[in-house]
């Protein structure tokens, strides 16, 4: 009697989220988020909102944090209780330019939100940002460039006209004499 090998079936590859893990674990990775990140995190879902922990502790380590990095911290009073309370105008324009790698500096290990790793070195400044600017700016192209540097040259040639010597100057230069007469 022959025994048959009996392999169990091939089970597809299934790709796992977050949200499949236990809730154990989910408690253990909120524990190493600095505030904006678990404050992120915790309002991502209902799920964690109970979960993850913002609270005074987690508050002040993450001024220290800043404060030992010479970055920008709130000097007015801050209220400790609630996140609402403490992400006060001047809490939220950290945490954006955080978001934004704007606070990182360009070289190997300059970046302040992922550890070692290294900032773009093309950052758009925030004004640039906002919805549909950016958008807006790259449909222009250079046009818009161009002119500026236009611009930028006659208020140049200007103002040294009117330091040099007036409208003399610009005269020579636009004539292509050396003055002497």
């Amino acid at each position: 009697m022959a025994t048959e090998s009996h392999s169990p079936d091939p089970q597809p590859d299934k790709s796992y989220t977050l949200m499949d893990l236990p809730t154990e674990l989910h408690l253990h990775i909120a524990t190493y988020l600095p505030y904006p990140d678990a404050l992120a995190l915790k309002h991502s879902c209902r799920h964690f909102y109970p979960l993850v922990y913002t609270g005074v502790h987690l508050k002040v380590d993450w001024l220290v944090e800043r404060f030992e990095r010479k970055l920008e911290c709130p000097m007015e009073k801050c209220s400790f209780r609630t996140d609402e309370s403490f992400c006060n105008a001047r809490v939220r324009r950290i945490m954006e330019r955080r978001r934004r790698h704007l606070e990182c500096l360009r070289s190997p290990g300059g970046c302040f939100v992922i550890d070692g790793e290294t900032c773009q070195k093309d950052l758009v400044p925030t004004w640039l940002k906002k919805r549909g600017r950016l958008q807006r700016a790259r449909s222009w192209g250079y046009e818009v460039f161009v002119t500026g540097l236009v611009f930028l040259v006659l208020n140049l040639l200007w103002h040294l006209c009117g330091r040099y010597g007036g409208s003399d100057l610009f005269l020579q230069l636009v004539n292509g004499t050396d003055g002497l007469v």
